[in-house]
């Protein structure tokens, strides 16, 4: 009942609760509902103003992730949510509540941009609060990280661990050039899977390629990638 009684949220609401952040930001730009840091490299920082269960609600959540895992759509994997008053979503008809959240979001984004690499954004991962602190039993990612930083071993443990409690259908793609030490071919794999999610995502425009650090350790003449 409640829902089909109020007005509902569209993406007109959506810019003109975030316009005044825009002035006042010039590192930030709207995509969809997604208020996104720039620049953007291996790392992705944004908040999304997303959906509730009642049309006239806003839930908004801080999100840090990484580019080089492959998506087809925005995800908010360990995203911290910004609650109204400590407990709920937020009424963007309510003026007052409007401008609590656009004080809220401001709050929030000297934490985003904090987060520049893969190391800053390892650590805060691993200091989530409870009941989100999943992130170092998230093996694929822990694997993905472990290869980008160019750690083989811990990522063919990882794997292979994984594999032996059966929790793997299917080998990954990158498995064989893994077992192989195969940096060319593992740094190809991560950059192609960066592309995809980049434009997938629309960040184009945004995006600043970066050497991942597989690429800047061992021996500087045979891991150097062009592409």
């Amino acid at each position: 009942m409640r829902a089909s009684l109020l007005p509902v949220t569209t993406q007109d609401d959506v810019e003109r609760l975030v316009e005044p952040i825009l002035d006042r930001h010039k590192d930030l730009t709207l995509i969809g509902r997604h208020l996104v840091v720039k620049p953007v490299r291996h790392v992705l920082r944004f908040i999304r103003l997303g959906h509730s269960i009642f049309d006239d609600l806003f839930n908004v959540t801080a999100v840090i992730d990484l580019t080089f895992l492959r998506y087809c759509s925005w995800a908010i994997n360990g995203g911290r949510s910004l609650y109204n008053n400590g407990w709920g979503p937020w009424n963007i008809f309510d003026p007052e509540e409007v401008e609590r959240l656009r004080h809220t979001i401001e709050e929030t984004l000297p934490g985003l941009r904090r987060v520049n690499t893969i190391d800053d954004f390892v650590a805060y991962r691993s200091n989530e609060p409870p009941p989100h602190n999943t992130f170092s039993f998230d093996f694929k990612l822990m694997a993905y990280i472990a290869i980008a930083k160019g750690n083989f071993d811990e990522a063919i443990g990882l794997v292979d661990a994984a594999i032996a409690k059966g929790w793997v259908d299917h080998l990954p793609k990158y498995y064989e050039p893994l077992k192989k030490r195969d940096r060319a071919a593992l740094v190809d794999f991560l950059r192609k899977q960066q592309a995809g999610s980049i434009e997938t995502l629309g960040l184009t425009d945004y995006w600043q390629r970066e050497p991942f650090p597989l690429e800047l350790s061992g021996n500087k003449w045979d891991c150097f990638v062009v592409s």
